[in-house]
């Protein structure tokens, strides 16, 4: 039991004080709670879509900089971005994917 706790805290603690740190991890969090509750998500599912929101957020952080001041900024951003739903279709899977298809533009927008 004592293990399974220690599993769980080295596994978890990462993402608890990656949701603390900054304005990327707290949307991050947000679309994935968005998410699971609208789309019926399990935990790890949840989990898998924070991690897939951060990815794209690192991706769009890298090409800022390797791009910086440059008119191809916005075209390279868009790339990254136009990834998302092939990510979040490998994590929830046809059904939950043509739901989260129908229920899109409530999900990802910050509101």
């Amino acid at each position: 039991m004592k293990a399974v706790f220690i599993l769980l805290l080295v596994i978890a603690a990462p993402r608890l004080y990656a949701q603390t740190s900054n304005p990327a991890t707290e949307l991050a969090e947000k679309i994935a709670v968005k998410m699971k509750d609208t789309l019926g998500l399990t935990n790890v599912q949840k989990g898998q879509v924070y991690d897939v929101n951060l990815q794209l957020h690192e991706a769009k952080m890298a090409k800022r900089q390797q791009y910086t001041g440059t008119d191809s900024l916005q075209i390279h951003i868009q790339r990254v971005e136009n990834m998302r739903d092939s990510l979040y279709r490998t994590v929830l899977g046809e059904e939950k994917y043509q739901l989260y298809l129908e229920k899109k533009k409530n999900l990802v927008n910050n509101n």
